[in-house]
């Protein structure tokens, strides 16, 4: 019984990412399986198995594979990710993907997240939407070698009304949810060696391009550190709100390996993995996000908490990358005055 209502709540918790706003697993439940509340109830609960049909509907009804969850064992994990098809490749589709996940999370129950960031958040980049604009075109066209930029340069332009549109709402998503976020000494420099790589290389269009990235860079490092100082997540230009903190920022000053993201809410978790360049793998494997959630916990106690305390440590922390992106913004002066 025990492995079978394992089983029943993976698929509920997979359900739960799929709902509507404001939609109740327990009246989809009644209206779709045709169950008085009660019965919904005892099968949330655990308390009654859901039957062969039941299962069957509910995966036919939110594209679920029962496979995915009728074979739960250490050391075999399912992941599931969007083909790059899927994500349409460009800019748009991009961010109204990552824009459609927060939402989802933002609907579970006492949600948080839990991420391990070794260069750039792509997250905190919506406060300069042009950084991550560059960001976007970078990995089409230098990682994922698209024909339709092969002959593109970048250049300096404004962006759709409709495409800032779905950025705001994703940003704004994001500063709602708290956050425990784990940062690499390599944070951001990965972005400047992108825009280092593309001046060196003549890949603006207009080489003085490069500072005003450079600049939009500057600019993100300070206002990460006011949200910082205040343990509030806010849009760039405006003041932290007041409520909780919601912003938990952690320095490791070792090497972070890779980009983790750990969803958690009342009732479940789920992780999510940066792969192949723009793209990520998702599982709620109870297994594997045990294990993820005991790496990030042993990684958040052995950093420093650097938001809203520690002022000493958030200052260098954050003193380090500066210098670093104005070497860098030096040397593009003294060339483009050349």
């Amino acid at each position: 019984m025990e492995v079978q209502n394992d089983i029943q709540q993976q698929i509920f918790d997979a359900i739960k990412l799929k709902l509507e706003p404001g939609e109740k697993l327990s009246s989809m439940m009644m209206d779709q399986l045709h169950l008085s509340q009660d019965a919904a109830y005892r099968r949330l609960r655990g308390d009654v198995p859901l039957t062969i049909y039941e299962t069957k509907t509910l995966c036919e009804l939110y594209g679920l594979s029962f496979d995915d969850y009728g074979k739960l064992q250490k050391g075999r994990v399912q992941f599931t990710y969007n083909p790059l098809d899927r994500i349409g490749l460009n800019f748009e589709t991009y961010l109204t993907g990552l824009r459609d996940g927060l939402r989802e999370a933002k609907n579970l129950p006492d949600v948080r997240l839990i991420m391990s960031i070794n260069d750039t958040p792509i997250f905190q980049l919506f406060n300069l939407p042009h950084l991550t604009r560059f960001k976007f075109f970078f990995w089409a066209k230098t990682y994922l070698k698209i024909p339709a930029y092969a002959d593109q340069k970048f250049k300096r332009e404004k962006i759709d009304k409709s495409v800032l549109a779905v950025g705001i709402e994703a940003h704004n998503l994001y500063n709602s949810i708290p956050t425990y976020e784990i940062y690499s000494p390599e944070a951001l420099r990965g972005t400047l060696r992108q825009i280092e790589y593309y001046f060196d290389a003549h890949l603006f269009e207009d080489p003085s391009y490069a500072l005003e990235l450079i600049d939009n860079l500057i600019d993100l490092l300070h206002h990460m550190k006011a949200q910082a100082e205040s343990g509030k997540k806010f849009a760039r230009g405006n003041e932290p709100t007041s409520g909780d903190q919601n912003f938990f920022m952690y320095s490791n000053e070792t090497y972070i390996a890779d980009n983790t993201y750990v969803v958690k809410w009342d009732s479940g978790s789920a992780v999510y993995l940066s792969h192949n360049i723009m793209n990520y793998l998702n599982t709620m494997d109870p297994y594997y996000v045990t294990e993820s959630e005991r790496i990030l916990e042993e990684l958040q106690n052995n950093s420093s908490l650097i938001s809203a305390a520690n002022a000493k440590e958030r200052n260098k922390f954050f003193g380090n990358i500066e210098r670093t992106v104005l070497n860098f913004r030096r040397k593009v002066e003294s060339e483009l005055e050349f």
